[in-house]
């Protein structure tokens, strides 16, 4: 026993120092490759946060909510399109208007011109009758029936004058909305038709560059699992360091156990020497395998910064196709908008003003109507007056000739009132239903512009914010894309990190098994206890390989069935199964 423990205290600096740098890689590895692995997934995240705010972005042209705007868009372009042909109308109205007051002004005169010859004759009968009893105080009460009329009819002419003067002004501001209409609605809907059709175009043009975008994203994500699954390296190199350290503890304790002790010294030397080449070849390979994959990793992941700087060229074009002046309808349409609720402030100023007028007219009208009734009164008690004037002169004979003749007269004239009255009263009837239409639907269809506009203005700047928002933060997760990818490339260098511990390791254990292989076969049964306990911790083909190469026995056949499970894994199953 004593000359065993001296052998395993054999070349101590090398085997400490092997064992040490063992437990490096074996740390070094687990940490790496673990921060490796949550890189990736945190790029493969990223990745997804930039298409979800794709469909997003995407989606905001073409979601319902657009859709109902644009038709809402529509139906206020078409409510537009309109308004100029309601303002033609409206002014046509009131010109309408104008000239039926300017007809009753010419039939007022004619009023005027009756009530003169009725005062003509009022003065006749006095100076007629003079001479008879009863004439005098006749004439003075036609007289004063005749200068009532005229009054009546001389405040008629005066609230003629004043409906004229009330429809210049709403003339002039009905001009002022045909003008501003003329001027602004035509170009506003032409704008709006044409942005309306360009908004389906710049979501077509969003979409292709958006689906580049997802397919550079595709191409990374499908990268990335490819370098996850490449990643078991790690796990594969961690696990066949840790197969090399436990190979070396078995020998130690072997060495000290009733079937080591069995073997003399020069035995254990060359099973000892047979165990550190076996060391020598597993990590060899280790080594090897672990270039390789790395090398294998490095290249897909390289090719990570030219898809990142894809999707930073991708999101620019995206960001200049959705914020440029000249590609981004919703802005155009935004500004048509604007311009169009301004021209229904300044028209709903004016609308009120002229609905006031028009509000002033048809309580004029309604005034003249009552006072047309009033002169008609004084026509039929003037007329009426004037035959009960006759009757009497009738009775007086000759002497009452000269009154009966001019008391006729009277009668006549006065009934010259009622072709005029008539007419008037017609024309006012016409003007009554001219201001009924401008009250009512004119003036709605004008004055409620602003409503829909406002409301349409309102629902593109809501899309419109939306697609900024999106836009931004697009912006901002391709830049972090791309940070997050250019990080990676540095971080998941494994072979440039890992590379130098391992091949120090290789050293050290080439170190401690020169020379040639030694031969273990006329040891026989005698280290089979042990090459069977380091054959079960295998879980590769390729280490049992190396196994029957440096510790075959007899009792390998037995040792085999021994593991039955360890028999059947390969390297696929084990990339399978393999978790970091």
């Amino acid at each position: 026993m004593k000359h065993n423990l001296q052998v395993i205290s054999a070349q101590p600096d090398y085997r400490a120092e092997l064992e040490g740098k063992l437990r490096l890689a074996h740390s070094r590895i687990e940490k790496a490759f673990l921060d490796g692995g949550a890189v990736l997934v945190s790029v493969m995240e990223i990745l997804n946060g930039l298409v979800d705010i794709l469909d997003r972005l995407t989606g905001t042209l073409d979601g319902q909510k657009t859709a109902s705007t644009i038709d809402g868009l529509r139906q206020t372009v078409a409510d537009l399109a309109t308004l100029p042909q309601l303002a033609e109308t409206r002014q046509s109205t009131f010109n309408e208007i104008s000239e039926i007051c300017h007809s009753t002004f010419q039939h007022v005169q004619d009023m005027q011109e009756s009530i003169r010859y009725l005062r003509t004759f009022a003065i006749t009968v006095k100076i007629t009758g003079a001479g008879l009893a009863g004439f005098g105080e006749f004439a003075d009460e036609i007289r004063d029936r005749i200068q009532s009329g005229a009054m009546e009819v001389d405040k008629f002419g005066g609230q003629l004058a004043l409906m004229r003067s009330q429809l210049d002004k709403a003339r002039t501001f009905s001009q002022g909305i045909r003008q501003d209409f003329d001027a602004t609605i035509p170009q506003i809907v032409a704008n709006l038709n044409q942005s309306s059709g360009q908004i389906a175009k710049q979501h077509e043009q969003m979409v292709a560059v958006a689906a580049q975008v997802k397919a550079v994203t595709r191409n990374v994500q499908n990268k990335i699992a490819t370098v996850l699954s490449a990643l078991q390296i790690g796990d594969i190199t961690r696990q066949r360091i840790e197969h090399i350290q436990s190979a070396l503890e078995m020998f130690d304790t072997f060495v000290s156990s009733p079937d080591g002790a069995a073997l003399n010294g020069a035995e254990i030397d060359t099973l000892q020497n047979a165990i550190f080449h076996l060391a020598h070849a597993q990590l060899d390979e280790t080594l090897g395998d672990f270039r390789q994959q790395c090398r294998s990793i490095f290249t897909n992941i390289s090719s990570f910064t030219e898809n990142a700087t894809q999707i930073l060229v991708l999101r620019d074009a995206l960001t200049e196709q959705g914020s440029g002046k000249d590609q981004n309808a919703l802005k155009a349409m935004e500004v048509d908008m604007r311009n169009g609720c301004q021209l229904a402030s300044r028209v709903q100023e004016r609308s009120l003003d002229s609905d006031a007028v028009v509000g002033s007219v048809t309580k004029t009208a309604h005034e003249l109507l009552m006072g047309i009734e009033v002169i008609r009164s004084i026509k039929t008690d003037i007329h009426y007056m004037a035959l009960n004037s006759n009757l009497r002169c009738s009775r007086l004979g000759d002497e009452g000739r000269s009154v009966n003749v001019v008391s006729g007269e009277l009668r006549t004239f006065a009934a010259k009132l009622e072709t005029p009255a008539d007419s008037i009263v017609t024309e006012l009837h016409r003007v009554e239903t001219a201001t009924q239409y401008l009250a009512s639907e004119a003036s709605v269809e004008i004055s409620n512009i602003a409503g829909p506009l406002q409301d349409a203005l309102s629902a593109i700047q809501g899309v419109g914010a939306e697609m900024e928002k999106g836009l931004g933060e697009f912006a901002s997760e391709g830049q972090a894309v791309f940070s997050r990818i250019s990080a990676a490339v540095t971080k998941l260098d494994f072979e440039s990190e890992l590379g130098d511990v391992l091949n120090e390791c290789l050293s050290l254990a080439a170190d401690l098994s020169p020379g040639n292989v030694p031969d273990l076969s006329g040891l026989g049964e005698k280290t089979a206890p042990l090459s069977a306990q380091i054959f079960r911790i295998y879980t590769m083909a390729q280490e049992r390989d190396i196994h029957a190469r440096y510790l075959p026995s007899g009792g390998t056949s037995a040792f085999a069935e021994e593991a039955p499970k360890a028999a059947i894994v390969d390297d696929e199953d084990l990339f399978a199964d393999a978790l970091f």
